[in-house]
């Protein structure tokens, strides 16, 4: 999952029609869509609008990019580059006349994850049940809001988890500590710990993620509990073999891309405690052979899975433990 997106769409602030360009992309499939949409975001794409359908029925997973208006052609460029025989890279637009400082937050609203977690954006309104906790969460440039399908499948099995273990349910390990690998806004580490997890640490290879999740860990009166840095997985210490006695974490959660994931499967193994959990998100279905066949020759296996449809397919969310 790319870790800059937006959830729902364009840029939220102060983006203007000014200050952005829009080209529509266009795949024969889902993955494909992804894939682009990917490259967009780490090319600088300040966000994207999914589209269910198109003219062409051949290319039906079509999306408009967002482009801030200096970077523009050279985002353009690289989508050329990166596309496919069958991709479609439309041309440079304008925006229509909207008034994008309000428009952004259309379609965002909360999302009640159980009787126990609520996480909602600042401009939404909710009414907690007695003893549920919420996650306030400004949807800007760090990805992770909990509108995306797979955010919303970590903080189901974060929930499930880390409540479970909490309550003395049978076979879940205790949950004293959960790593957030690529945590974007930093709203799953906030969510375990809102929830009662005593701690959790959370990193990101993008600075402008982390200084979001600092300031939504603050902002939530979390932050004692969050450890936030900027960097890779190999920064973070071993469960085995490390020589500094690492115990591994009982939770791990990756909402990564496929891409992204796989290479480092070794890395995120070695991250789990004994009788831990890895909770797998930013997949979709046909995703799921390539990957659980990855991760069990590190001896993890799938023990339960989530799963959620939007107009990109069927988002999934196995969780993986020792054999």
């Amino acid at each position: 999952m790319s870790q800059n997106q937006n959830e729902n769409g364009a840029e939220s602030g102060s983006s203007t029609s000014d200050g952005y360009r829009r080209l529509r992309i266009a795949s024969i499939d889902a993955v494909s869509r992804e894939r682009l949409l990917a490259e967009a975001f780490e090319a600088g794409a300040g966000g994207a609008e999914d589209l269910e359908t198109g003219a062409d029925a051949s290319r039906r997973f079509e999306a408009w990019v967002y482009l801030p208006t200096d970077e523009a052609e050279a985002i353009r460029a690289g989508l050329l580059a990166a596309a496919g025989e069958t991709d479609v890279i439309g041309s440079i637009e304008s925006l229509p006349e909207i008034d994008w400082s309000e428009a952004w937050k259309a379609g965002l609203d909360a999302l009640r994850v159980s009787e126990r977690l609520v996480v909602r954006p600042p401009f939404v309104a909710f009414e907690l049940e007695p003893g549920q906790r919420e996650i306030v969460i400004d949807p800007g440039q760090a990805f992770g809001t909990g509108a995306h399908a797979s955010t919303a499948l970590c903080l189901e099995w974060i929930d499930e988890l880390v409540s479970g273990a909490a309550a003395g349910a049978p076979g879940l390990p205790s949950v004293d500590r959960m790593l957030d690998v690529g945590t974007g806004s930093g709203v799953l580490a906030l969510a375990a710990v809102a929830l009662g997890c005593p701690q959790a640490v959370g990193f990101d290879l993008d600075p402008v993620a982390i200084e979001a999740a600092e300031v939504a860990a603050r902002d939530n009166g979390l932050a004692d509990r969050v450890e936030l840095f900027v960097g890779p997985i190999d920064d973070v210490p071993e469960a085995r073999g490390d020589g500094q006695g690492g115990v591994g974490f009982p939770l791990v959660v990756a909402n990564l891309l496929k891409r992204e994931m796989l290479p480092i499967a070794t890395a995120l193994a070695d991250r789990l405690g004994a009788n831990g959990r890895l909770v797998l998100a930013g997949l979709l279905e046909e995703d799921a052979e390539e990957v659980l066949a990855r991760f069990a020759q590190e001896g993890l296996r799938e023990v339960g899975r989530r799963a959620r449809p939007d107009a990109t397919g069927v988002w999934i969310a196995p969780c993986l433990a020792r054999v």
